[in-house]
């Protein structure tokens, strides 16, 4: 059972959430998250130091979130093919799934985050680079993926992914994400795997 305080926060950052993705960070005053809520500005405070701590809150939730379903998704796979499949599908359909969310991660339009705020939004992604670099070296054949560093597997993984649904994210476009899964997953795995 979830607490009343436990509610109360997930309330705040449900509505931050909500407010930073159809507004923007910089549109947004904690009087109107306060709201939208139905917090007292007590309880507001109380949970979260300010805008900024309102915001690193949100964030953290949604890389926490998509993070763990895609190590979820990717945990269990042991050829690098399959996990190429399992890490581009899920982040389609995250992203479909949450496009509110999807917005605030990866449209880029975060605030100017204090050094503590970086710290915490750090220790997420490392772990899940942790998680992405267990995955590779557990994989029965790993020797497909040649020598490419984490960091260019990642590129190769969610670059062209990221074009396509930032177009449908604002509009541009109106294919889903899902709609395009099985051609990303095949262009990344023609460029990753020997």
């Amino acid at each position: 059972m979830v607490s009343k305080e436990s509610k109360t926060y997930l309330a705040g950052v449900a509505a931050a959430k909500r407010l930073f993705s159809e507004r923007g960070y910089d549109a947004v005053s904690t009087a109107e998250i306060r709201q939208a809520a139905g917090m007292s500005n007590g309880s507001l405070f109380h949970h979260f130091e300010n805008k900024e701590g309102i915001a690193v809150a949100v964030f953290v939730t949604l890389v926490r979130t998509y993070q763990a379903e895609i190590a979820e998704k990717i945990g269990p796979t042991r050829r690098a093919a399959d996990g190429i499949d399992a890490f581009i599908r899920t982040h389609n359909l995250w992203i479909e799934r949450d496009p509110d969310g999807a917005r605030i991660l990866f449209n880029g339009q975060h605030p100017s985050w204090s050094d503590t705020a970086l710290k915490r939004i750090r220790a997420e992604n490392q772990g899940f680079g942790q998680t992405l670099q267990d995955w590779k070296n557990n994989l029965d054949d790993k020797d497909r993926l040649q020598n490419w560093s984490l960091a260019l597997i990642l590129a190769t993984l969610v670059g062209p992914t990221q074009v396509m649904c930032r177009a449908w994210l604002s509009g541009q476009s109106k294919v889903p994400p899902s709609e395009n899964i099985e051609n990303l997953v095949r262009l990344a795995q023609k460029a990753l795997l020997s």
